[in-house]
């Protein structure tokens, strides 16, 4: 875990040292929109912060999925504990012996 921290503030610094050194102005067409002369720090920032929110929302995507799977996967053991518990708990019955058959000899 704190690697991985470590990793993410490096590439902050990283992505945040690339931006001010490319502090320029640019054009941006994005579909029917068209925006002049903004910062190209702002469109840097602005990119790796979109990122890095798409990415948190697939990151809770994924653990509300595993939650639900856990949540589930619980409720089959403590069904099956239940019933364990409940064969545990049942009289033993002596098995029956099989009736011999008595053969008679053909006369």
């Amino acid at each position: 875990m704190q690697g991985f921290l470590v990793l993410a503030l490096i590439s902050s610094l990283l992505v945040a040292v690339f931006a001010v050194q490319n502090a320029g102005g640019v054009d941006i067409r994005f579909f029917v929109w068209t925006f002049q002369g903004v910062s190209l720090v702002l469109v840097i920032l602005g990119s790796a912060a979109v990122g890095a929110c798409l990415a948190y929302m697939l990151g809770m995507l994924k653990q509300v999925r595993l939650s639900l799977k856990l949540r589930e996967t619980q409720a089959q053991v403590r069904k099956l504990h239940d019933e364990l518990q409940k064969l545990r708990e049942a009289p033993v019955s002596p098995p029956e012996q099989p009736v011999a058959e008595t053969v008679q000899a053909p006369s």
